[in-house]
C-alpha cells in the first residue's frame, strides 16, 4: 500500500512539472517578436534611369515597439548591399529590381523581410514623340510618360514633362537633319521580347533609325542597302512587319528589307530593286501582326492590295519574300468598285479590329466610309485577300473642307478627322454612325496621334495628342460615352512647326494588347 502511495505521488509530481513546462513554453511563444506594421515605405516605386531613391522604412514590432534593438541588411536580388537603416537605390539599370529590407531583432535573432519592387525605365521609354521643323531643321521632342500605379494596383500613365530637341543631347551635339516628314516606331514582334522598339525618322535629309531608350543614332537608312541605295532614294513613308521592313519611295516604288534575325533590327538589308517589278503605289497602311498577315497598299490605279509575306518567319530567298495579294469576294452585296479602280480620291485608310480596315473615299465631294472585314486566303492558288463584309456610309462633307489627317481607334469604334483647326469624331462600327466636333483649336492642326487602351484590360478612355502648326501640343482624354467631352492631361508649347506626333509604345506587347 505504501508503495502504491509513493507511486501515485511520483506520477502527480511529473504531471505538475509537465504542466509548468507547458505554461513556460506558452509564455515563451507569446513573447516572440513579430512585425506589427511597416511605415514610410511603399510596395513598389517607378523611377527613371539615373535617378536616386532614398529608402528609409520603419518597422513597428509587437515587443519593444518604441526602442527595438535592431540590426539591418539590404539586398538587391540576392546581393547584400548595405547594413544601414536606410538605403539609397541608384537606378542605373533599366528593368524591375527586387530590393529586400531585412531588420534583425538582436535579442531573438529573428529576421523580418520587406520586399520592395522598383521599376526603372528610360526617360524615353514611353510618351509622345513630336517631330517638328524650325528653319528647315528637324527637331525631335518627347512628352515623357511615367508608368505608375494607384493604391488599387491599377497601372496608369502620368505625363511629367517635355524635352525639346533631344537628338543633339545624345549624339555629340549633331543636328538631326532637315526636311522632317514622319516618325515610325517598330518592334521585335514577340510578346516576350525585351529589346525596345526603334524610332525611324523620315526626313528629306538622311532618314535614320534611333535606339528606343537612348535616342542614339543606330544607322542611316541609306546604309542598310545590300549594294547601295538607289540613285532616286527619297523615302516618304515606311512601315514594318513581323519579318521585314517596307519603304515607300517618292516615285511610288516600295523597297523591302527582310530581317534574318527577329531579335536584331539591322541584320537584314534592303534591296535596291523595288518590289513587284517596280509597280507604283500611292500609300501603304500597316496592320497588327500576326493578327493580320498583310499590309494594305493602294496602287497608282486606285486599286487596293494586300502585301503578304510568304513566311511569317524569315526563311529562304531574300528578294521574293513579299507577295502582292489581290482583293476578291464571293459576297454578292460587296461593291468591288470600292476596292478596284476606285472612282475618286482615297483620303486615307486605317486598321482596326483583326483583319479589318476603314477607307475614306472622296467621290466628287461625296465622302464615303468603307468599313470592311477581310480574310487571308489561299483558295485561288496564290495569296489573296478575301472581302467578307463591306459596310458603306456617307460622312458629312463639312468634316473635310480643309482635311489634314485621320486616325482610326481600334478599341473605341470611332475615328478622328482633323480639318483645319477642328477635330471631329465619326463612329465606324456602331449602327447609328454618330459624328460631331471633339475640340476646336486656335491654330491649324497638323497631326493626330492616339493611345488606345484595350478596355478588356484597362478601364481607361483613349488618350489623344493633337499637334498644331504654331508648335503647340495638346494631350487629352476623350470620354467613351460622349466624344464631345474631353479631359486635359498635358500641354506643351514652342516645339516648332509640328509635322508628326506618335505615341511611343516601346514594346510589341503594348501595341498588340493595348497595354500602357
Amino acid at each position: 500500500m505504501e508503495f502504491m502511495k509513493k507511486y501515485l505521488l511520483i506520477i502527480a509530481a511529473l504531471l505538475s512539472l509537465t504542466s509548468c513546462l507547458d505554461n513556460k513554453l506558452d509564455e515563451s511563444f507569446k513573447e516572440i517578436n513579430e512585425v506589427k506594421r511597416w511605415e514610410n515605405i511603399e510596395e513598389s516605386y517607378s523611377v527613371y534611369a539615373g535617378e536616386e531613391i532614398v529608402l528609409a522604412p520603419q518597422v513597428v514590432l509587437t515587443i519593444d515597439s518604441l526602442n527595438p534593438e535592431l540590426e539591418f541588411e539590404w539586398y538587391v536580388g540576392t546581393e547584400l548591399v548595405s547594413t544601414e537603416p536606410t538605403y539609397t537605390f541608384m537606378s542605373n539599370n533599366i528593368g524591375t529590381h527586387n530590393v529586400t529590407f531585412c531588420p534583425i531583432d538582436k535579442k531573438s535573432g529573428m529576421h523580418f523581410n520587406k520586399l520592395i519592387r522598383i521599376s526603372v525605365q528610360s526617360q524615353y521609354e514611353t510618351g509622345w514623340m513630336v517631330l517638328s521643323e524650325e528653319g528647315n531643321k528637324s527637331i525631335l521632342s518627347i512628352v515623357m510618360g511615367k508608368k505608375e500605379k494607384t493604391e488599387d494596383d491599377v497601372e496608369y500613365l502620368n505625363y511629367i514633362g517635355v524635352r525639346k530637341d533631344i537628338y543633339p543631347l545624345h549624339n555629340d551635339g549633331q543636328s538631326l537633319g532637315s526636311g522632317p516628314r514622319k516618325l515610325v516606331e517598330h518592334y521585335v514582334q514577340d510578346d516576350y521580347a525585351t529589346i525596345p522598339g526603334e524610332i525611324m525618322v523620315l526626313q528629306q535629309d538622311q532618314p535614320l533609325e534611333l535606339h528606343g531608350f537612348s535616342m542614339e543614332k543606330e544607322v542611316f537608312v541609306s546604309d542598310e542597302f545590300l549594294v547601295g541605295a538607289p540613285s532616286n532614294f527619297n523615302v516618304v513613308d515606311a512601315t514594318q512587319s513581323a519579318s521585314g521592313g517596307y519603304l515607300l519611295n517618292s516615285d511610288g516604288t516600295i523597297l523591302y528589307k527582310k530581317n534574318y534575325d527577329l531579335e536584331a533590327y539591322h541584320v537584314g538589308t534592303y534591296s535596291d530593286l523595288p518590289l513587284f517589278d517596280g509597280k507604283k503605289f500611292k500609300s501603304i497602311t500597316p496592320s497588327i501582326y500576326p493578327q493580320t498577315p498583310y499590309l494594305l497598299a493602294l496602287d497608282e490605279e486606285n486599286t487596293l492590295y494586300g502585301i503578304w509575306e510568304k513566311e511569317s518567319r524569315p526563311t529562304g530567298d531574300f528578294y521574293y519574300n513579299a507577295e502582292l495579294a489581290p482583293f476578291f469576294t464571293e459576297e454578292s452585296d460587296v461593291d468591288m468598285s470600292l476596292f478596284q479602280n476606285i472612282e475618286g480620291k482615297v483620303i486615307g485608310s486605317g486598321f482596326h479590329h483583326s483583319d479589318s480596315y476603314v477607307t475614306i473615299i472622296n467621290q466628287n465631294g461625296k465622302y464615303l466610309m468603307n468599313n470592311y472585314q477581310t480574310y487571308p486566303s489561299g483558295r485561288r492558288g496564290s495569296r489573296s485577300v478575301e472581302i467578307l463584309e463591306s459596310r458603306i456610309h456617307e460622312i458629312s462633307a463639312s468634316m473635310f473642307t480643309d482635311f489634314v489627317d485621320m486616325a482610326v481607334l481600334p478599341y473605341r469604334d470611332y475615328m478622328l478627322i482633323a480639318s483645319g483647326n477642328t477635330l471631329y469624331f465619326h463612329e465606324y462600327y456602331r449602327d447609328n454612325f454618330k459624328e460631331g466636333v471633339v475640340k476646336t483649336f486656335d491654330h491649324k492642326i497638323t497631326s493626330i496621334a492616339f493611345k488606345d487602351f484595350n478596355p478588356y484590360r484597362h478601364e481607361a478612355n483613349a488618350h489623344v495628342a493633337i499637334g498644331l502648326e504654331n508648335g503647340d501640343l495638346y494631350i487629352f482624354e476623350i470620354d467613351d460615352n460622349d466624344m464631345t467631352k474631353t479631359t486635359p492631361l498635358f500641354e506643351a508649347h514652342d516645339l516648332g512647326k509640328i509635322v508628326d506626333v506618335i505615341f511611343k509604345y516601346s514594346s510589341w506587347g503594348d501595341v498588340k494588347y493595348g497595354y500602357f
